[in-house]
């Protein structure tokens, strides 16, 4: 009889080994940033992903080769806008040549194009960036995060209240900090004049901001 408990035990030690080795395969294969994107060659497919998809962010490269490290940061954006944009890619150098002269596309040798309730909206014009990309898909029509405005280069931007703290621990000078919102009429009236101190006060003074419509 011991000799089939033993049995027993070792079977259930296996099994429970074979279980984990399934989770963990499981995890493995979550689904990638690249695989969340749209590769697209045909016009019928491109008409039907703006038909079912309300905020498609397109790359265009002259070829495969090109688009390589802009592909690469398109995929992290798909992963961090999962359920809220789409991202395509079209390789107008191979399978997508037919494709992008239909739409009048000339990568140079990369495009950004975004496409608004199925409808062409711009061309991507901010910098290529993780956050940069993800705060025009969150925002599309709305005006430029300060933090990525060349005119505001000398205020120290702060991300949350952590940094908020961090920044007043640390900093010997005085701090002047401006809280806004994006949608805020005065905030967008004050922000070249206080742009302008940031940068005549510079060494002496700390101007800063936060946008308290973050999450």
């Amino acid at each position: 009889m011991a000799r089939y408990l033993g049995l027993g035990v070792r079977g259930s030690i296996i099994f429970l080994l074979a279980a984990i080795a399934c989770c963990i395969y499981a995890e493995a294969k979550k689904t990638t940033g690249r695989e969340l994107m749209e590769d697209i060659t045909d016009i019928k497919d491109f008409k039907k992903l703006l038909r079912t998809k309300k905020n498609v962010l397109v790359l265009f490269t002259k070829t495969a080769r090109d688009g390589s490290e802009l592909l690469r940061i398109c995929a992290d954006v798909a992963l961090e806008m999962k359920g809220q944009a789409t991202l395509g890619y079209i390789d107008c150098g191979g399978d997508g040549k037919k494709l992008c002269k239909k739409l009048k596309a000339v990568p140079d040798p990369t495009v950004l194009k975004h496409y608004k309730d199925g409808e062409f909206h711009k061309d991507y014009d901010r910098k290529v960036a993780l956050q940069s990309m993800v705060n025009f898909l969150r925002d599309p029509t709305g005006d430029i995060p300060w933090e990525e405005d060349e005119q505001g280069v000398d205020v120290y931007h702060v991300p949350d209240a952590e940094g908020l703290g961090k920044l007043l621990q640390r900093e010997k000078n005085p701090v002047m900090v401006m809280f806004y919102a994006p949608w805020c009429g005065f905030c967008k009236r004050m922000k070249p004049d206080y742009s302008a101190a940031a940068t005549e006060l510079k060494g002496q003074f700390v101007l800063a901001a936060m946008d308290v419509n973050k999450p």
